[in-house]
C-alpha cells in the first residue's frame, strides 16, 4: 500500500502541474479567442474528441492491462505482442480517419455552420495520428508502472503547447489564420512532440516490439466495448455541443449569444468543475495496474485472486475520490463569479460554476467506479451503465433549455453522473467488492461542505468591505478549503490521517 501511495503522489504531482498548465492554456485561449470563437473551438474539439476516443481510448487501457498481467506472470514476449498489436490498430485507424476527412471535408461542413470550425478540426488531424502512437506506448509504460515517465510526457506536452500558442498567436506568424485555427495547430505540433518523447523513453527503457501474431483478437475483443463506451460518450458530447446552441437559438438567443453561452459553460465553467478529476485520475492511473494484475476478469470463476486486497484497493479509491471531490466544493459554490471574473474576465460564467459545483461529487464517483469496472474486465457492463446514464442527459438538453436555458446542461450532466455512478456501484456491490463506508464519507462530506460554504460566504463578505476582489476571493477560498481539510482530519473521515502517514 505504501508503494501505491508513493506512485499516486508522483502521478498527482505531475497531474496537478499538467492541469495547472492546461488551465493557464484555457485562460489564454479564452482571452485571445473570446466567448463566441471559444464556443466554436469547443464544438470542433468535441468532434476531435470523438476521433481521439476511437483511436486512443479502449486500446491503451487494454494494452496497459495486458502488459501489467503478462509481466506479472513473466510473459515479456506476450506483453510486447500486445503493444505491437495496439500500435498497428491505432495507427491504422488514425491514418484512415485523417485521409477520409482531408479528402472529403464536406463531411465536417454538414455538421458545422462555420467553415472556421471545419478548419480547426482539419488542422488537428496530424495530432490524431501522433496521439495514436503516443497513447499505445504510454499505456505500455503505464502497465509496467513507470509512473514518472507517463506523467512527465503529459507535462511536457502542455509546456510545448503553451509555448507554441504564444508563438503562433503573434500577428507576424501565419497572419492569414485566425486564433481558433492557430490553437488547433498548436495542439497538433504538441502531440507530435510528445509522441517523439514517449518513443524515445519507451525504447530507452529497453522495451521492444514483437510479431503480433495471435494478439489482435484478444486486444480487439477487450478494447471494443471500452472504445464503444467512450465513443458513445464523445458522440453524446458532440451532439450536445450542437444541440445546446440550436435550442438556445429557438428560445430567443441570437447565434452569437448562444455560442457565447456555450463557450462560457464548457470553456470556462466546466474546466473549474472538473478540477477534482485531475486528482481522481491520478488515483485511477495507479489503481488500474494494481487491480489488473490481480485478475483479468472478475467474473471468471476459474481464476483465483486476493479478494481482500482487491476490495481494500477499490474502497480506498472510492473514499479518497469522494473527499477530493468535496474539498473544493465550498470555494466554488461561494466564489464562482469572482473566480471567473479574475481568471477569464467573465463573471457571467461564474453563475454556471456556482450552480454546477455540486456535480463534482457524483462525477467523481462515476469517474473512479468506471475505471475500476474496466480494470476488472467488465467493459461491456460499464458500457451499458453509461448508455443508461446518457438517456437523461440527452432528454435534458432536448427539452429543458426552454425552461432552464444553458442550465439544462448542468441538470443533464448531474443526472447522467448519478445514474451511471449508481449502476457502477451496484455492480461492485453485487460482486462483494464494496463496503458501506463510502456512504458515510459522502454524507459527512456534504455536511462539512454546508458549514464551510457559510464560512466562505461570511469571509468574502467581510473582506470585500475593505479589500480587493482578488484578495477577498483568495482569503475566502483558502480558508473554506482549509476548513474542509481540518474537519476531515479532526473527525478522521475514511481514515484520512492514514493517508498523511
Amino acid at each position: 500500500m505504501r508503494r501505491l501511495f508513493k506512485a499516486a503522489m508522483i502521478v498527482t504531482f505531475f497531474s496537478v502541474a499538467t492541469r495547472a498548465l492546461g488551465f493557464v492554456l484555457r485562460i489564454v485561449l479564452s482571452r485571445y479567442l473570446g466567448a463566441e470563437l471559444l464556443g466554436a473551438y469547443q464544438v470542433a474539439m468535441s468532434v476531435l474528441g470523438v476521433l481521439m476516443t476511437i483511436v486512443c481510448s479502449g486500446l491503451p487501457l487494454v494494452v496497459s492491462r495486458s502488459v501489467a498481467y503478462k509481466r506479472s506472470v513473466g510473459d515479456r514476449k506476450g506483453a510486447n505482442k500486445s503493444v505491437t498489436a495496439g500500435l498497428v490498430i491505432a495507427v491504422s485507424l488514425s491514418v484512415i480517419i485523417s485521409i477520409v476527412l482531408f479528402a472529403f471535408p464536406n463531411i465536417l461542413n454538414l455538421m458545422f455552420t462555420s467553415k472556421t470550425t471545419t478548419l480547426i478540426v482539419l488542422f488537428s488531424l496530424p495530432g490524431l495520428i501522433a496521439s495514436g502512437v503516443y497513447s499505445i506506448l504510454r499505456s505500455a509504460l503505464w502497465g509496467e508502472k513507470h509512473f514518472f515517465a507517463i506523467s512527465f510526457t503529459e507535462f511536457f506536452e502542455q509546456i510545448v503547447r503553451i509555448v507554441l500558442c504564444f508563438i503562433l498567436f503573434s500577428p507576424l506568424i501565419l497572419p492569414k489564420l485566425d486564433f481558433g485555427v492557430k490553437a488547433s495547430l498548436s495542439l497538433s505540433l504538441a502531440c507530435i512532440a510528445s509522441c517523439l518523447l514517449v518513443v524515445a523513453i519507451y525504447f530507452g527503457l529497453k522495451n521492444g516490439l514483437a510479431r503480433p501474431k495471435g494478439a489482435f483478437g484478444p486486444i480487439i475483443k477487450s478494447s471494443a466495448p471500452i472504445t464503444a463506451l467512450r465513443t458513445v460518450s464523445s458522440l453524446v458530447s458532440s451532439l450536445i455541443s450542437i444541440i445546446i446552441p440550436l435550442r438556445l437559438m429557438q428560445f430567443g438567443y441570437s447565434s452569437s449569444e448562444a455560442m457565447a453561452q456555450f463557450g462560457m459553460l464548457m470553456g470556462m465553467a466546466f474546466p473549474l468543475i472538473m478540477i477534482p478529476g485531475t486528482f481522481i485520475s491520478s488515483i485511477a492511473v495507479t489503481l488500474v495496474p494494481e487491480i489488473s494484475s490481480k485478475t483479468d476478469n472478475i467474473d471468471n470463476e476459474g481464476v483465483k485472486f486476493d479478494k481482500t486486497s482487491l476490495k481494500n484497493h477499490i474502497n480506498m479509491g472510492l473514499n479518497v475520490s469522494i473527499i477530493i471531490s468535496a474539498i473544493l466544493l465550498p470555494a466554488l459554490i461561494t466564489l464562482g463569479k469572482p473566480i471567473c471574473k479574475i481568471l477569464f474576465g467573465s463573471s457571467e460564467a461564474g453563475k454556471y460554476v456556482s450552480a454546477g459545483a455540486i456535480l463534482m461529487l457524483p462525477m467523481g464517483i462515476n469517474q473512479i467506479s468506471s475505471s475500476m469496472l474496466n480494470s476488472l474486465g467488465l467493459e461491456i457492463k460499464s458500457l451499458k451503465n453509461y448508455v443508461c446514464g446518457a438517456i437523461p442527459l440527452i432528454l435534458s438538453v432536448l427539452f429543458l433549455p426552454k425552461f432552464l436555458g444553458s442550465y439544462a446542461m448542468i441538470v443533464g450532466m448531474g443526472s447522467m453522473a448519478i445514474v451511471t455512478g449508481g449502476l457502477n456501484l451496484k455492480m461492485l456491490k453485487d460482486r462483494d467488492l464494496l463496503l458501506p463506508s463510502y456512504k458515510k464519507t459522502l454524507f459527512i462530506s456534504l455536511a462539512f461542505a454546508a458549514v464551510c460554504c457559510l464560512l466562505g460566504h461570511l469571509v468574502f463578505a467581510c473582506f470585500s468591505a475593505f479589500a480587493s476582489t482578488f484578495i477577498s476571493c483568495a482569503v475566502s477560498g483558502i480558508l473554506s478549503t482549509l476548513a474542509m481539510g481540518i474537519l476531515y482530519l479532526v473527525f478522521n473521515v475514511a481514515q484520512v490521517r492514514l493517508f498523511l502517514v
